[in-house]
């Protein structure tokens, strides 16, 4: 990491007579003034008892700037203390940073002096034993702040006595408090008489336990919350625009540097992104994609990996007409001669950062110097040249292009991501995490197994099934694909950092060791080894209790070793810090990836060669099936297939005389869809897909049978009654989440209404609301719906679409499906509702808002 342009201190002490003539370096905005009230508030009602409460804001919505003027005008001023905690160093030194002149300038007298330090394990900071009992506010990392506490430090130990039951606790990134060892400490807190303050962006992904232990820890909730949406509305942000680009080039990451990289929490290894930074076409490419959309992209910040990449782009750019300058510290110029490292002084990165802001220059470069602390409000674009295993690092990036017009910033920003491509199974940081707030409402059921996080040895294995080794083909096609995988959550400490991570990650299981794991997940539920909880615990280190848990639930499973002992280590940490069993999502297409029935279907239709190979190019092709993850070419799954095809062949023949010819009979297929299938369709499916109840479900076909539907899975899907009778026998696949619509419907059809009765029932809505937007788009287009039963959120409510789905289509209709709607409400004698919105990846939100 480069060292910082804004030299941050570790230690402050205001004298606050002075301090209070100052203004503050930015007044809070509307949303911000509007949060200031509600904490004031909830610390007013809860003065002298343990209270907690959460402040959701998105990123770039200004939380910590808000949570420190709350401090400073509330409990600093009546006497308390602040300990301050949050998962990584560049986090501690924004919240020190949020303490200027005009903000502590709002502590009231009496008291007249305040001493913040910033502490934890990063060079620079203090250490905990540099914390004073007369410190006033403690900036600290969890990592460091949970062990002082657990091995009762005497330093921290004084400065918490010392606050006398006033103490303020600041959990940044909330939703992560629920873990153990972070519950352990914040319960310990509270019992000494501490309050808690919550800040978080991120929705949780929380399981029912662990939200329990959330309002256990924050038991008045969320005290403010304001949408990403809203935000934008307003001008405060800018819209999000996600522009992935591929580079089509697949990086040199050898499978000993890959399984010696698995579990470390640590950021791609260095040689691989050197060798990315090195590659010249690469490059090449990367100043290309900005000269061909240069007037779409605009004033753009590139971050890069190394200072000569910088100046490769540079030279690259400049050949194209484009003025470019790039900022890096001589740190990272650790390569080449002496004056190669000395070439780069802060004056020379102050005037080149001086002519982008003139807008003397098109694009500036820099080796993430500028993920923090550097004020370029109007950069429109941004660029990421590699994908990122650090959720940190992307959402700081980010960051960086998220100014709204409001404050001297765009309305839209670009976030252009180079993706390259990768033949291992590395779950990257994902930008789609970063808007939203904190609910109760239960995470978004994913419908598919992203397919392409599969194990790099099921690739080999397939590969190797094909023939031409000394192990033999397995008879069954279908048990070497997955049937489904886990989904992880579990933090880490990244390796040679103070900072901690939130890890992500699913865990493909094959047949054979479903029954394995689920044993082994009951057993680590009842009681798992204290090793397996600590953030900072390794595959390597755990390494014998991983080993331990494989010879105990899957031995006998085909996996090898090697590559089964990272998918033990990310379900035991999941278990061991959540306490609670991983979801499980089925690979539902499963079946229709069968390779031995497509065989034998072609083989029984007596396809020739050249109609095989016609039909193998458009399955290979389909958008709905998951060939080109398992099979980077068309020529090895045409070579996957004739090696199942034989097998067929065999089976049918057996060796013996081919049987006499026979006159070409075919039987018409059953009426209706087998018991046996719908229970497989009601297994996969649970819900409605339309409008998701969860009552008088019916199997559909999604292409209906008079139409030419058969009774093949792909084509059924679960609807409620009233959705299958409003479908009929149109044409909509609610399995997808994508429109495959060309182009907006010229009306929308309102459908039926809830009754009068449950014109306040947030379910009913609920259920309305996606009923309506599905079939407006012909999929389940509709990801969430955010309607309360009292609060904010009954007045407004907001819809987010997936991926793919525009929401410009919705413009014309948005007025009367709010009309129907307010007609319900005053029949069932309920207030209109206030405001909803309508937002989507990469589209525009459509907004409808009451009047006056």
């Amino acid at each position: 990491m480069s060292e910082s342009t804004e030299k941050v201190p570790s230690e402050a002490i205001w004298t606050l007579e002075k301090a209070r003539g100052s203004a503050p370096s930015r007044s809070p905005a509307g949303h911000q003034q509007r949060a200031l009230f509600e904490l004031r508030r909830w610390f007013e009602a809860h003065a002298g008892d343990p209270g907690g409460a959460i402040l959701t804001l998105p990123t770039g919505g200004g939380k910590t700037l808000t949570a420190a003027r709350f401090l400073c005008e509330g409990p600093l001023s009546e006497g308390y203390k602040v300990l301050w905690l949050a998962h990584t160093h560049h986090l501690l030194e924004q919240a020190m940073k949020a303490f200027d002149a005009g903000t502590v300038g709002q502590v009231r007298p009496p008291r007249e002096r305040l001493q913040l330090r910033i502490v934890s394990g990063t060079p620079g900071h203090f250490r905990p034993s540099g914390v004073r009992a007369d410190d006033d506010v403690v900036i600290a990392t969890l990592q460091t702040v949970t062990r002082a506490y657990r091995e009762s430090l005497d330093q921290l130990r004084a400065f918490i006595d010392s606050a006398k039951g006033k103490l303020v606790v600041v959990f940044d990134e909330a939703h992560h408090s629920p873990a153990p060892s972070y519950r352990k400490l914040l319960t310990a807190l509270r019992e000494g008489g501490a309050s808690t303050l919550g800040l978080t962006a991120t929705p949780t992904y929380a399981s029912e336990a662990q939200r329990g232990w959330l309002w256990k820890l924050f038991p008045q909730k969320v005290v403010f919350q304001v949408g990403a949406a809203e935000l934008m509305a307003e001008g405060v942000l800018a819209r999000p625009r996600y522009l992935p680009v591929k580079t089509e080039l697949v990086p040199r990451f050898d499978e000993a540097t890959f399984r010696a990289w698995q579990g470390r929490g640590r950021d791609l290894p260095e040689d691989v992104v050197q060798a990315l930074a090195e590659h010249h076409e690469r490059n090449a490419f990367i100043a290309r994609t900005y000269a061909e959309r240069r007037a779409e992209f605009g004033k753009t910040i590139i971050f890069a990996d190394r200072w000569f990449q910088c100046e490769a782009i540079v030279e690259a750019l400049a050949k194209h007409g484009v003025k470019a300058g790039a900022v890096y510290s001589h740190v990272d110029a650790t390569l080449g001669s002496a004056d190669e490292r000395n070439r780069r002084s802060r004056d020379e990165n102050a005037q080149v950062l001086s002519s982008f802001r003139r807008g003397e220059l098109d694009v500036l470069l820099n080796i993430r110097m500028l993920t923090e602390g550097t004020d370029i409000p109007d950069a429109q674009t941004v660029f990421i040249t590699r994908q990122t295993t650090s959720q940190i690092l992307l959402k700081q990036m980010i960051g960086r292009a998220l100014r709204g017009p409001k404050f001297g910033g765009t309305p839209e920003a670009n976030i252009v991501l180079f993706m390259d491509d990768w033949r291992q199974a590395i779950q990257f940081a994902e930008y789609s995490e970063f808007d939203g707030g904190l609910s109760d409402a239960k995470p978004a059921r994913q419908v598919r197994t992203p397919m392409q996080l599969i194990s790099i040895q099921l690739v080999k294995q397939l590969l190797r099934s094909m023939g031409g080794t000394s192990e033999a083909p397995p008879a069954n096609f279908l048990s070497l694909l997955p049937v489904g995988s886990y989904e992880t959550v579990f933090d880490l400490r990244v390796e040679e950092s103070d900072d901690i991570e939130s890890h992500r990650e699913l865990v493909p299981v094959m047949i054979d060791e479903r029954e394995g794991f689920e044993a082994m997940i009951d057993a680590l539920c009842k009681e798992a080894p204290a090793e397996l909880e600590e953030t900072d615990a390794t595959l390597e280190a755990l390494r014998p209790i991983l080993e331990r848990l494989c010879d105990r639930h899957l031995a006998k499973v085909a996996r090898p070793r090697a590559d089964l002992l990272p998918a033990v280590f990310a379900v035991a940490r999941h278990v061991a810090q959540s306490g609670e069993h991983p979801r499980f999502f089925d690979l539902d297409e499963r079946s229709a990836h069968d390779l031995d029935a497509i065989a034998r279907r072609f083989i029984a239709n007596g396809l020739d060669p050249r109609a095989v190979r016609e039909r193998l190019r458009t399955e290979y092709a389909r958008e709905d099936r998951y060939w080109r993850s398992l099979y980077p070419s068309f020529e090895l799954f045409r070579q996957q297939y004739e090696s199942r095809q034989a097998i067929e062949l065999d089976k049918s023949d057996g060796g013996a005389a081919p049987p006499p010819p026979e006159p070409a009979t075919s039987v018409p297929p059953p009426r209706e869809v087998s018991e046996e299938v719908k229970w497989q369709i009601r297994e996969r499916d649970r819900v409605c897909l339309a409008c998701g109840a969860t009552k008088m479900l019916q199997v559909d076909h999604i292409q209906a049978a008079s139409k030419g539907g058969d009774h093949d899975p792909v084509n059924l899907q679960l609807l409620c009654k009233i959705c299958n009778r409003l479908k009929g026998t149109d044409t909509m696949r609610f399995t997808a989440q994508r429109s495959l619509r060309t182009g907006a419907k010229e009306r929308m059809d309102l459908l039926e209404l809830p009754v009068a009765s449950e014109a306040a029932d947030p379910e009913a809505w609920e259920r309305y609301l996606r009923r309506v937007l599905n079939f407006f788009f012909d999929c389940a287009a509709v990801s969430t719906v955010r309607i309360a039963g009292k609060g904010e959120g009954y007045y407004n409510w907001s819809v987010t679409l997936a991926q793919g789905n525009d929401t410009r289509w919705l413009e014309p209709h948005v007025g009367a499906l709010v009309e129907a709607i307010q007609g319900l409400r005053e029949k069932g004698r309920k207030p209109p509702i206030e405001s909803l919105t309508i937002t989507g990846p990469a589209s525009k939100p459509v907004i409808w808002r009451a009047r006056g």
